[in-house]
């Protein structure tokens, strides 16, 4: 493929995404509610991946596991409804969550939230 046809592919490539921006910005496309490019939904899974990581550093050692598994769990759960990106800043945000000092006076509030959504997500 010779300089000058490589050029012509080239514009023809950077054309097309311009016109596919130019179009998504005339239409006023807004982000699929509930996907990642949500931030408000993103920022809910976030808090969310901290809460269940704060929940892991307020149980007992001997029941940590278990909130480990409902971490792994809620995290596939993510990943099957709303994509591994998602998942990904899930899991982040419990290991966030898990392993920075917080106020543990709000333990008692935070199992609660906890017991809340294992109940909602986990059946449990």
């Amino acid at each position: 493929m010779g300089a000058f046809t490589r050029s012509i592919a080239g514009t023809s490539i950077l054309t097309l995404v311009l016109l596919a921006n130019v179009a998504m910005a005339a239409s006023g496309a807004e982000p699929k509610k509930g996907s990642d490019a949500d931030d408000e939904f993103m920022l809910g899974i976030r808090k969310a991946g901290v809460m269940v990581g704060q929940a892991f550093a307020c149980t007992a050692e001997q029941a940590r596991p278990s909130v480990g598994q409902d971490a792994l769990q809620l995290a596939n759960e993510i990943a099957t409804h709303f994509g591994l990106r998602a998942a990904f800043i899930f899991s982040g945000s419990f290991g966030y969550g898990s392993g920075h000092a917080f106020d543990t006076g709000t333990c008692p509030a935070t199992l609660a939230d906890y017991k809340a959504l294992q109940q909602k997500y986990l059946a449990k």
